[in-house]
């Protein structure tokens, strides 16, 4: 024990190494608990991040796809499943359909995606990407 001016005449505060307590593996211990939420949750940001990508690019391909059904008729499908095999973002078994009634009014293309993704622990999980978009029909 040693001596403090601090808490006043004849009072001691105890010594860390003259303490009972045994605390020399509680760190490890609370190490290997903590880090597996952390990779975890890693990699479902990670990939968020890349479905959210996916997401966009699906997206994207349904407003290129609606606009080229707009100009040429029964190519819209053909036109976004075309630029989702040009990007770097992989979204899945891709399924396509368009309704239009052309001349006059808007037609409508519907994209979906089925993407399978793999979280470390938590296993595979699908994730269902649907995008949609709509031009008006210029050819006619």
């Amino acid at each position: 024990m040693t001596r403090s001016p601090l808490l006043g005449p004849g009072l001691t505060r105890p010594n860390h190494r003259e303490s009972d307590s045994d605390d020399s593996g509680l760190a490890a211990v609370e190490f290997a608990l903590v880090v597996p939420l952390i990779v975890v949750l890693l990699f479902a940001v990670i990939t968020a991040g890349t479905a959210a990508a996916g997401k966009l690019s699906l997206q994207a391909a349904a407003r290129d796809g609606a606009r080229a059904e707009a100009v040429d008729p029964n190519s819209g499908c053909t036109t976004a499943i075309d630029r989702l095999t040009g990007t770097s973002a992989t979204v899945g078994d891709i399924h396509c359909t368009t309704t239009a009634s052309c001349p006059g009014e808007r037609n409508n293309i519907e994209i979906s995606a089925n993407r399978i993704v793999s979280i470390p622990i938590l296993g595979d999980r699908t994730i269902a990407l649907t995008a949609s978009a709509s031009y008006e029909c210029l050819a006619g």
